[in-house]
């Protein structure tokens, strides 16, 4: 999925972490929105952004 997709469906268009990071991002909005929809995506928005930022925080992608 393009990061500007993934930017549009969680509204946020400073989402941090490195190159590496946000291509991990961009695979797993894409297969949420496969499971879940679009939809279940934006609704779920607020949650998704905390767990990314805590993953980045941590450093768990290398």
């Amino acid at each position: 999925m393009r990061m500007q997709t993934v930017r549009d469906l969680l509204d946020q268009e400073n989402i941090n972490g490195s190159p590496q990071e946000l291509e991990v991002l961009c695979t797993r909005i894409g297969d949420l929105v496969r499971l879940n929809g679009e939809a279940w995506v934006r609704a779920n928005r607020e949650r998704l952004l905390r767990e990314w930022e805590t993953i980045v925080q941590m450093k768990m992608i290398r």
